[in-house]
């Protein structure tokens, strides 16, 4: 590892980046889009806790980043999670709803 430090971060992103995208099949179907919008674009969608409680919940687990990811692997992806795009993500927790919902 010190001898190439590059070539660890490399692998560490490939397997996180597997994993991260086994997680948004197993939640969004062959091609995950969000459950809101219908985004599909990979790189813009994210796991949302469908209930709310995500931040409470990843310090519970003291997991950040892709660390939930792990977790919901390791766990066989329980209920209560789904795909949504960053946009729809984060109105929910700032509005309490995403405004696609509104129309």
């Amino acid at each position: 590892m010190k001898k190439n430090p590059e070539k660890v971060k490399e692998i560490a992103h490939r397997r996180n980046l597997k994993v991260r995208t086994e997680v948004l099949v197993a939640y969004g179907g062959k091609v995950p889009k969000c459950a809101c919008c219908g985004e599909t674009e990979v790189m813009f969608l994210g796991i949302d806790h469908v209930n709310g409680g995500g931040t409470k919940h990843r310090e519970e687990l003291k997991r950040r980043g892709t660390g939930l990811y792990y977790v919901l692997r390791q766990q066989g992806y329980p209920r209560g999670f789904q795909v949504l795009c960053h946009n729809c993500n984060l109105a929910k927790g700032f509005y309490g709803e995403c405004p696609h919902k509104r129309k």
